[in-house]
């Protein structure tokens, strides 16, 4: 019993021993740490104003500047990706931008949603489609933004509005600048240049939207079915631009000199 004894405490001691050197020898042993590779960081392009932006007219490239921003950064403006703005003349700005600003897609109006006729308005202002000759019409001349004057031919006898009428007879026979300034909001179907649609029998016409007071609906209306209508780019003009048979036909008059034989017939005339 006494020799199992002390061969068990010796076998204890020498296990102890050894435990404690295969202790020491792990704590010794460095613990390789693998080194952290930092994600590289994703940016977006936003854009913002280098200038006052207003409601109902187009953005220009050279109206903002681009940005590269974090997407960790972005994300507080509630951004994700990219933002692409439309540079197209047709799409309108449907809110102000103070110069600053970031400027996002969902500040245009492109010609195809809802409102955008409301923005091409000035205010006070309204719309009207106006159909006139374009015989004498350069394509490309005239397009959507510039300014027009209407001129109008009238007859006291005869509906000018056909442009297939003749005149027979030139007494009272005049041509005046009916409206002056007026904006021109689109121009045949494209609404880029002008492109007349000929008719079977030759003769051409264009209609146009332009952008009139209320208060001018009413001659609009009675001019295009009573007079023949045209229209020149505005001009500065040193004098009302009128003009009668008479300055255009030599020796034309439009007084008809009545004369009776006798006192009779004088009688009954007046």
């Amino acid at each position: 019993m006494i020799f199992v004894i002390a061969f068990l405490a010796v076998i204890t001691g020498i296990y102890g021993v050894v435990d404690s050197l295969f202790a020491t020898t792990e704590s010794a042993t460095p613990i390789a740490i693998e080194p952290q590779v930092q994600s590289e960081e994703t940016y977006i392009t936003l854009w913002r104003a280098k200038q006052a932006l207003h409601i109902g007219k187009p953005l220009t490239a050279e109206a903002v500047e681009r940005e590269q921003v974090a997407l960790s950064d972005a994300r507080l403006l509630g951004v994700k990706q990219d933002i692409s703005l439309n540079f197209k003349p047709t799409t309108l700005m449907n809110t102000t931008v103070k110069a600053g600003e970031l400027v996002f897609p969902e500040y245009q109006t492109t010609k195809d949603q809802p409102g955008y006729l409301d923005l091409l308005v000035s205010n006070g202002m309204t719309l009207y489609p106006l159909t006139i000759s374009s015989r004498n019409l350069i394509a490309g001349y005239i397009k959507p933004g510039d300014n027009i004057d209407i001129m109008a031919i009238s007859s006291p006898k005869t509906n000018l509005s056909n442009t297939t009428s003749e005149l027979d007879e030139f007494e009272g026979v005049k041509a005046t600048l009916l409206l002056a300034q007026i904006r021109v909001m689109s121009v045949g179907s494209d609404s880029e240049a002008i492109n007349p649609q000929v008719r079977k029998n030759g003769d051409s016409e264009s209609t146009i939207v332009i952008e009139v007071k209320p208060d001018d609906l009413a001659k609009l209306a009675l001019a295009q079915r009573t007079m023949y209508l045209e229209i020149v780019r505005s001009q500065y003009y040193r004098h009302q631009p009128e003009a009668n048979v008479s300055d255009v036909v030599p020796n034309y008059s439009g007084i008809v000199e009545l004369r009776g034989n006798n006192k009779g017939n004088l009688g009954e005339l007046f």
